[in-house]
């Protein structure tokens, strides 16, 4: 099964941005939780809609959510290898969707984190940046695992 990359303007800047400066910014309250909003587009097994924990592309992005329910929550920065070998890793095992470059009515990309793994590889491979990403070809093997599996999964039914 080829992943087919996502084509939202807001979301290609994210790629591209994170890339460019190996940053990824969230906001977190007092006990290390991640800002989360719910999903507008998938619900879980009770019909209540899925949890989105939220990351951007820049501070200012990210600040300028930084209110409402999340006004005393901190912005914090991820280092783009970090984010993607223990934040994209876990989220997929436990089955969270990622909310890319939400903005501050909460509108944004909703993505199941394989599929912003995949994208961010692509784009590192793309730039050739290969050699700065110690765990790029672990992340590339967990990829093309769950890929395959995806791919069983689609014939199977």
């Amino acid at each position: 099964m080829k992943h087919e990359p996502h084509t939202e303007p807001q979301y290609l800047e994210f790629i591209k941005q994170v890339v460019d400066t190996a940053t990824v910014y969230t906001l977190q309250d007092h006990e290390d939780y991640y800002a989360e909003c719910p999903s507008e587009t998938y619900n879980n097994d009770l019909g209540e809609p899925e949890a989105v924990y939220c990351f951007w592309h820049s501070k200012a992005a990210a600040q300028a959510c930084q209110q409402d329910e999340w006004a005393n929550y901190e912005l914090i920065e991820i280092h783009l290898a970090d984010f993607m070998y223990e934040n994209l890793i876990e989220m997929d095992k436990d089955q969270n969707l990622v909310g890319v470059s939400f903005d501050a009515e909460l509108y944004g990309t909703e993505i199941e984190p394989i599929e912003l793994l995949a994208d961010l590889l692509d784009e590192i491979k793309r730039r050739g940046l290969v050699e700065e990403f110690e765990e790029f070809e672990e992340l590339q093997n967990y990829r093309e695992q769950w890929e395959q599996i995806a791919w069983q999964q689609q014939i199977i039914h």
